[in-house]
């Protein structure tokens, strides 16, 4: 076998092993955490938020946006209530939260029936 047709050859694997380390290692788009606060707050984030009125009037009184509620409050807070009865409670699991960051706030979120996250309390923390 003549030198250039092992290198073809050698080329032609070389090129496929590339297109397999490229597919398997290519940037992701999909993200996973398997630690139980990051995939609480994924979850609440999937489905429709809906605010309670006590939850309205204060994001409306802080000028609080929904892109802040969305990617800083159901992004970068902390559950503190793993562990309690609360996070079993049927239909609605209850989590109770703080976001420490930009400004200090806790909340209270409610999954129900993997339909709806309710956003039933937040207030400045320190109140």
């Amino acid at each position: 076998m003549s030198f250039l047709r092992r290198l073809r050859f050698y080329l032609i694997g070389f090129g496929i092993g590339l297109l397999f380390v490229a597919f398997f290692f290519g940037s992701k788009a999909a993200q996973c955490s398997y630690l139980p606060n990051s995939r609480t707050l994924e979850e609440a984030k999937i489905y429709p938020i809906v605010y309670s009125d006590e939850a309205t009037e204060f994001i409306k009184s802080e000028k609080l946006d929904s892109i802040f509620v969305y990617d800083e409050l159901f992004g970068k807070s902390e559950i503190t209530n793993f562990g309690t009865d609360e996070v079993r409670a049927e239909p609605c699991r209850i989590y109770r939260a703080t976001y420490r960051k930009q400004k200090s706030y806790d909340f209270v979120f409610e999954i129900c029936n993997k339909k709806e996250t309710k956003l039933t309390e937040i207030k400045k923390s320190g109140e």
